[in-house]
């Protein structure tokens, strides 16, 4: 079989909208650029309620495109049943709390892996026959979701040692931020069994921090010798030609979800609001949780202002206008070793970043080491404010961002990694 084609498998592609999508889709774009014949298998139509068409761009002309119908439930990015996961956004209603109750009972019975399970045959089935009609060795599989990773074992149980599978894990699946919160006991077990069984069966894991390929070797030692890590980047090409969003204020911006998966933004806001900086305002791209949202009114917060999922390239043009970009991530001991996928655009901007999370983050060493910005803890309001204040003032120089410094980060430069595993 040809070991210059590659066929990848990708749930959440254009017109899906969110960062999910852009690291399989720059995989791809990059690919092409380097004369690979990619073949993709995807879904026939967006499996999120947030779409980007704007994304539609990147994907190269050469680039064999197979879209696939199939029975996976359309999501968004924001659901009411993660609020039943905490005490504090749990409904006050007993009745309320009941049927929520019931409702993620009834979720986790009927969707053990995800919502997209349900795709996962039709893209099997077309994937083998494109594996036979181009003769294809190399099989590139991304999750979330991680019911795409069933695909890879049919495929490998179908086809052997014929193809190469490399199992991209943008995000931790057992060992994800509040999962055993997030998922019923029974449904933990199924995810951990099943988890288990990809990683013995895919001919390399590839895992988006170092902290992450860790937790599975310090738990599986025989995956230290096929794994690897590959973080995400930034694509140059999407800086070109953008036009900075000016402000007449000093103006924070968040582009992402806020909900309490993400960190709760109370006290973030009460840092803000004690900011010695005039006239500030906070401007976030993204969506959020409803019940945060009454929050933030209930608190008065009138600078936080929310525009919603804008398509990647005018969320990019906010950034780049920003007097501060900033990185929120849940206050969890399971957060200290995430990369967002968003921190290395906000680094290519070149503008302060204010990181809010725990008080230990692999976040905070990345910053330090290439003068992005601060992090501070989420839950102390006092140290969110001086840290804005000084990166606002800049006083002493904090950001002195150097683009040379950067360019392993590049897309382009992470997808020459990926393509010499198959090698």
């Amino acid at each position: 079989m040809n070991n210059n084609k590659l066929l990848m498998i990708i749930n959440e592609f254009p017109p899906t909208g969110l960062s999910g999508v852009q690291r399989a889709l720059k995989f791809l774009k990059y690919a092409c650029r380097e004369d690979w014949e990619v073949h993709a298998v995807v879904p026939k139509k967006p499996v999120r309620k947030e779409t980007d068409h704007s994304l539609l761009d990147d994907i190269p002309p050469e680039a064999h495109i197979h879209r696939v119908g199939g029975l996976g439930i359309r999501s968004r990015n924001v659901s009411r049943i993660t609020s039943t996961r905490f005490a504090d956004t749990m409904p006050k209603n007993l009745l309320s709390r009941w049927f929520w109750t019931l409702a993620k009972f009834i979720n986790d019975l009927l969707w053990p892996i995800d919502k997209q399970i349900g795709w996962m045959p039709f893209a099997t089935w077309k994937a083998a026959q494109i594996i036979r009609r181009h003769q294809i060795r190399n099989l590139y599989i991304t999750a979330y979701p991680f019911s795409s990773f069933l695909a890879g074992i049919m495929l490998k149980k179908l086809f052997g040692h014929k193809i190469f599978w490399v199992a991209d894990y943008r995000d931790a699946w057992q060992f994800a931020p509040l999962l055993e919160k997030k998922a019923l006991p029974f449904r933990f077990k199924r995810i951990t069994r099943i988890d288990a069984r990809v990683l013995k069966t895919c001919d390399k894991a590839v895992f988006v921090t170092p902290h992450i390929r860790n937790q599975y070797i310090a738990k599986y030692p025989w995956l230290d010798e096929k794994s690897l890590v590959i973080t995400n980047g930034f694509d140059e090409d999407d800086f070109t030609g953008l036009t900075p969003v000016r402000h007449d204020q000093p103006t924070v911006v968040y582009m992402g979800r806020m909900d309490r998966n993400y960190g709760n933004p109370l006290k973030l806001l009460a840092g803000m609001a004690g900011s010695s900086v005039p006239d500030l305002s906070f401007i976030h791209l993204g969506s959020i949780d409803p019940l945060l949202r009454e929050w933030i009114t209930a608190a008065g917060h009138a600078f936080y202002t929310h525009l919603g999922y804008l398509p990647h390239r005018q969320a990019l043009e906010h950034t780049l206008g920003a007097d501060v970009n900033l990185i929120m991530l849940d206050d969890n001991p399971a957060s200290e070793q995430v990369y967002t996928g968003k921190l290395f655009e906000l680094l290519r901007a070149g503008k302060p970043i204010l990181s809010v999370g725990p008080k230990r983050s692999i976040i905070d060493t990345l910053l330090t080491e290439f003068r992005g910005g601060l992090h501070v803890h989420i839950s102390d309001p006092e140290a969110i404010s001086t840290a804005l204040d000084r990166l606002l003032q800049n006083q002493p120089p904090i950001i002195t961002i150097q683009t040379d410094l950067i360019k392993c980060f590049s897309r382009a430069e992470l997808t020459r990694q990926l393509l010499n595993v198959y090698s």
